[in-house]
């Protein structure tokens, strides 16, 4: 993470429509994680940041009540106390968001909240940038880490679709479902469908 921030790690997460969401880079293997629990829960920071359009800032997981149940369970198991998401936006078009976890509970104050804006705008501009595409180089120095494109996941999806006969939606709910059932990520769900290890055919065939 960069130097001031006192950050365990982030992750930028971009939405393809308006229920569907995927990793599209991470710092560490461990942010990763917590995002693709959004994914496999259908509740979290980033998935209210991207509702809302505004920064969803949460000091400390335990102390938020009932807003993301399970979520929060599930994120402190991992490690994680605190969250900071915040949408990636041109105008009121919101296309992802970046977020960024603590392992002890802090507020960010206004100092920090300022430079986690402005990452926000890099990671805008970067994603933006119809000259160079998305830039893996930018986007990884601005997360100050591993640079970790989850093509994996919508490649899955496709192929959930393709053999459920339903829409992408669809097919992402039951990836999640299994996801939440087999306590694994949705990222290592994809992995299997893609190898041809799990069929998402029937509810027994997929349990």
């Amino acid at each position: 993470m960069p130097s001031g921030l006192r950050l365990s790690g982030a992750v930028v997460i971009l939405r393809a429509d308006e229920d569907t969401e995927t990793v599209a880079a991470s710092s560490d293997p461990g942010s990763a994680n917590a995002a693709d629990l959004e994914h496999a829960l259908g509740e979290g920071p980033s998935r209210d940041a991207l509702a809302r359009g505004r920064p969803v800032l949460v000091g400390d997981l335990e102390g938020c009540g009932t807003v993301w149940v399970a979520y929060a369970h599930a994120a402190g198991a991992q490690g994680v106390r605190a969250v900071f998401s915040f949408p990636l936006q041109v105008g009121a078009a919101r296309f992802g968001a970046l977020t960024m976890y603590a392992g002890t509970p802090q507020r960010l104050g206004r100092t920090r909240t300022q430079r986690c804006l402005a990452l926000a705008e890099i990671a805008t501009e970067t994603l933006l940038d119809s000259s160079d595409g998305v830039s893996s180089s930018r986007l990884e120095a601005s997360l100050d880490g591993l640079l970790d494109l989850r093509v994996e996941v919508f490649q899955a999806q496709g192929m959930a679709m393709v053999t459920l006969r339903s829409d992408l939606a669809t097919a992402l709910a039951r990836m999640r479902a299994h996801a939440y059932r087999t306590d694994r990520s949705l990222y290592e769900v994809s992995l299997d469908i893609l190898a041809g290890r799990l069929t998402l055919t029937d509810e027994r065939s997929d349990s």
